[in-house]
């Protein structure tokens, strides 16, 4: 299996809108960095993960992707999240992946040993094409994505993506494994979020 990450990152003076209220612009920006820098630092870790791709209009973000030997993809002007996850995959799939990891790159909790939990629930469903999906917290959003390349998967990032992508996964016939794994469940978009991220691990992740 030649499994690719695809890290989709906004322009950073967009990110983090939801944390307005407690974050200034320049300090979402940051904090957007931050925790891809952290990502970044992570993947190699995890065993079975080959290239990462991020995907961005954002030049800062594309510079520290080249510092951590990624490939980096412009994102098209009005692509969208679902647009520019489709553009990494299918980058990917121009370069002999198999499968692809779709991950935000702002899960401030994430664990290398998770993320190597995640692969070896596709390593192990190889035999036949599978979807692999981790949700939030609510089960409403998609944390985690692994999809083959090959099968014409169509994304629905965005209200209730972890339902779509299950019955996405069934219009295609395949097979959909639940992951349930903490540390990629949890995501930082509230203010209760970041109160939590502050009293446990605020730039220590």
């Amino acid at each position: 299996m030649n499994l690719w990450t695809i890290l989709p990152v906004k322009m950073l003076h967009r990110t983090k809108s939801r944390l307005a209220g407690v974050l200034s612009p320049d300090e979402r920006a940051a904090l957007t960095l931050h925790l891809l820098e952290r990502t970044l630092g992570l993947l190699p870790l995890v065993p079975g993960l080959g290239e990462t791709a991020v995907i961005t209009q954002d030049p800062v973000v594309s510079q520290l992707a080249t510092q951590f030997g990624c490939q980096t993809l412009a994102e098209l002007p009005g692509s969208g999240l679902n647009g520019a996850v489709s553009a990494g995959v299918a980058l990917a799939a121009q370069n002999g992946a198999s499968h692809c990891l779709i991950l935000p790159s702002d899960l401030p909790f994430l664990q290398a040993n998770e993320l190597a939990e995640l692969v070896g629930l596709a390593e192990t469903a190889v035999s036949q094409p599978t979807v692999i999906l981790c949700g939030d917290r609510q089960q409403q959003g998609t944390n985690a994505l692994i999809v083959p390349t090959e099968v014409g998967f169509c994304f629905g990032y965005g209200r209730n993506s972890f339902q779509y992508h299950q019955h996405e996964a069934t219009r295609l016939k395949l097979p959909c494994n639940i992951a349930n794994l903490p540390t990629l469940q949890f995501d930082l978009d509230t203010e209760q979020d970041w109160a939590l991220y502050k009293a446990n691990c605020f730039l220590k992740s």
